[in-house]
């Protein structure tokens, strides 16, 4: 049996098993590993058990979209079919051993979510995959191995505005630990707009853990859609500040309502809403049940919203 080291797993990269009787295939299972080689990055995943999270879909479907925007992404396919390749198994949920194991064909990321409890890599190529050299070197055979010139591109494109959101987010949450002045730090100039939202919606979302802060609603869905939205306490056209004591995780509703001013956050962190709203309406009342509830905050006492910022936002957007 030969050595499982670094040399073994790059040509198990660049050797994936793909069905090629149909002419040129699209490369899931290249999508998928250059997904978990990110999502291992940011670690996001950081224990070899690998469940198929909405985390892994969006970022799945994200490399998927930029190289095939008018083809669908299913990444339950390559997360079922990556186990003939050798380095990747599946865990069966209790009561699913027999059924899986005579399972040929995945229709759907709901059918890996009910029946499968997660994956995992060979110990050896995690421990490899925890090395940022390495990393580097896997996505070289991959990107190498299964795109042509201008899907090279394309692919490149999204690794790096990626890796430049998730340097911005870094920096949004070692920039909590100083004082709120809601000012743009200069630093922050050089950040370009697609990689400002990206790095400010991930840092938000993240630490409200997808969560609304105000009705508590947390909807993530297998195809990668979340309920949630990352919003500005001061809008970001009047401040240019994406710190993250500016901002708020919201669900569609609320944040909407947050942004014309018929809820407001007060000095305790409760929900304030406004006088002209009336609780004999029922679209009204689902706003108006939220009065003086104690909204969801951040495990970390240092990301909670700034008491400036909710100030500004109950002086010159809630409607009194």
């Amino acid at each position: 049996m030969p050595e499982k080291n670094l040399d073994y797993y790059l040509h198990r990269f660049a050797n994936l098993k793909i069905d090629r009787s149909h002419g040129r295939p699209a490369p899931h299972k290249a999508i998928l590993l250059l997904s978990i080689i990110e999502l291992i990055e940011r670690r996001v995943i950081f224990t070899n058990a690998i469940e198929l999270t909405p985390e892994i879909v969006s970022t799945f479907l994200n490399y998927w979209n930029a190289l095939y925007p008018y083809q669908k992404g299913i990444v339950a396919l390559p997360f079922f079919h990556l186990k003939s390749d050798g380095f990747w198994h599946l865990l069966p949920n209790v009561g699913y051993e027999n059924t899986f194991n005579l399972l040929r064909q995945i229709r759907s990321n709901y059918q890996i979510r009910d029946m499968l409890k997660h994956a995992y890599l060979d110990n050896e190529l995690f421990q490899l995959l925890s090395s940022d050299k390495n990393r580097t070197l896997f996505r070289r055979v991959i990107i190498n191995e299964y795109f042509d010139t201008e899907e090279r591109k394309r692919l490149l494109q999204a690794i790096n505005l990626s890796r430049a959101a998730m340097k911005y987010e870094h920096l949004l949450i070692a920039e909590a630990s100083e004082p709120y002045t809601g000012k743009k730090p200069k630093e922050k100039t050089r950040f370009k707009e697609k990689v400002r939202e990206a790095g400010f919606r991930h840092a938000i979302t993240s630490i409200y853990n997808y969560t609304c802060s105000v009705c508590n609603m947390r909807i993530l869905t297998l195809e990668g859609a979340s309920v949630v939205d990352a919003a500005h306490i001061i809008p970001f056209s009047v401040s240019s500040n994406d710190d993250i004591r500016n901002g708020i995780a919201l669900c569609k509703l609320h944040h909407w309502s947050f942004d014309e001013g018929l809820i407001s956050i007060d000095e305790n962190y409760c929900v304030m809403t406004t006088p002209l709203l009336s609780a004999q309406r029922p679209t009204e009342w689902l706003l108006t049940e939220l009065t003086n509830k104690q909204i969801m905050l951040p495990q970390n006492e240092a990301l909670y919203p700034a008491q400036e910022a909710l100030h500004y936002h109950r002086e010159n957007k809630f409607i009194k």
